[in-house]
């Protein structure tokens, strides 16, 4: 059966009309007219498919493809590790610590406020067994006056309450005023001390002497000279030094540094005459001069090139300090063996105040304050 297909389409009619350059003629009846016309489709069948009108398929418009915009990830906020909260400072010394305490130039506190003096003293006493306490030294001035037994008298009773705590005194320049040691050694001679089992021995009625402890594991050497030495105190001293060439030494004085941090005369020649000759020796402690400070001298002791020791030197006097003498203000040395540090730290009992100069407000501005020296840790220069 032949099929015939014819498409008719009428609609071209149409289009021809709506091509006309006159699109505004065409009225509004014609275009109803045009709207009305029917499309006829004549479909016939033939089975000749060369008959068949071949469509060409039009190219195929590529869809464009709307560009896709990748979100991007939000970025988290760059986070620090938060700083460790530091631990409150304490007195209190940790398991395996041990504490030696450190008074200087109260005074001020004997003349005038001796309740200052007293509340040092009995803290010492009472927080023995928190502090581990083992030692108390004193570098000095324990009155303002060496004339004024009143004063003398403050002293030795502040000082009474620690008399069952290893300690030791020297006089200092208002211990001893135009070279009188009198008082001094009636009220802090050898008579005071010399049964204690830590007492080693006397210089002059105990202007200079020198204490024996085993603390730890340290065999210790606390050796002291009062203020106004001579010669013959220098030859004492290393007297005591050669004698006891295994101890570790501290030696205890009340003149040493200047306010502007520099040895003073009488430092210098310590320095070349004790300091270096002595390879046991690893602390200088002294008052006198207003400030605290601390400075740390490497020794080649056999002159061989390689550092043998390191000697620390500390200056600590806060009499200048606040309006009552100091604010009654002492040194706490907590020394770690196993760790082989010593720290050192300020402490007002008075106050309950660490560190007086952390704060702006409290740096007198009538002498230099090396605020870094108020609490700092150091390696025992011993223990390598």
């Amino acid at each position: 059966m032949r099929k015939t297909i014819i498409i008719i389409f009428a609609i071209i009619f149409l289009m021809m009309a709506g091509c006309t350059t006159q699109p505004e003629a065409i009225s509004t009846q014609e275009s109803a007219e045009t709207e009305s016309q029917e499309i006829k489709v004549v479909i016939e069948y033939t089975d000749d498919a060369s008959s068949i009108p071949q469509l060409t398929e039009l190219p195929k418009t590529p869809v464009p493809t709307p560009e896709t915009t990748e979100t991007p990830m939000p970025t988290a906020e760059p986070t620090s590790t938060p700083e460790p909260t530091p631990a409150p400072i304490t007195y209190v010394a940790p398991e395996g610590v041990y504490t030696i305490a450190w008074i200087s130039d109260p005074q001020h506190y004997s003349a005038k406020f001796p309740e200052l003096y007293d509340s040092m003293t009995l803290f010492l006493r009472d927080k023995r067994d928190e502090l581990n306490l083992q030692y108390v030294i004193h570098t000095g001035d324990l009155v303002n006056d060496s004339a004024d037994k009143k004063q003398w008298e403050v002293a030795q009773k502040a000082q009474s309450y620690i008399d069952d705590i290893p300690n030791g005194v020297l006089a200092g320049n208002h211990d001893c005023l135009k070279s009188d040691y009198t008082l001094y050694c009636k009220y802090f001679g050898k008579a005071k001390y010399n049964k204690n089992p830590w007492y080693g021995d006397a210089y002059k009625d105990n202007i200079g002497h020198y204490d024996l402890l085993t603390i730890g594991n340290t065999d210790y050497l606390f050796v002291y000279m009062s203020y106004g030495l001579d010669d013959k105190c220098i030859k004492w001293i290393n007297s005591v030094f050669e004698k006891y060439p295994d101890r570790v030494g501290f030696l205890m004085l009340h003149e040493y540094f200047t306010n502007d941090y520099e040895l003073a005369p009488i430092g210098e020649k310590i320095y070349k005459k004790v300091v270096l000759k002595n390879p046991k020796l690893y602390y200088v402690l002294c008052g006198h001069r207003y400030g605290a400070y601390h400075q740390a001298d490497v020794i080649d002791d056999n002159q061989d090139g390689v550092p043998d020791r390191t000697v620390h030197q500390m200056m600590f006097n806060y009499q200048a300090a606040g309006k009552v003498g100091g604010e009654g203000y002492l040194r706490l040395l907590q020394i770690d063996e196993k760790q082989r540090l010593m720290h050192v730290m300020t402490y007002s009992p008075n106050l309950d105040d660490f560190n007086r100069f952390n704060d702006p407000e409290n740096r007198e501005k009538h002498y230099e304050i090396d605020e870094t020296s108020e609490d700092f840790i150091l390696e025992l220069p011993w223990m390598k």
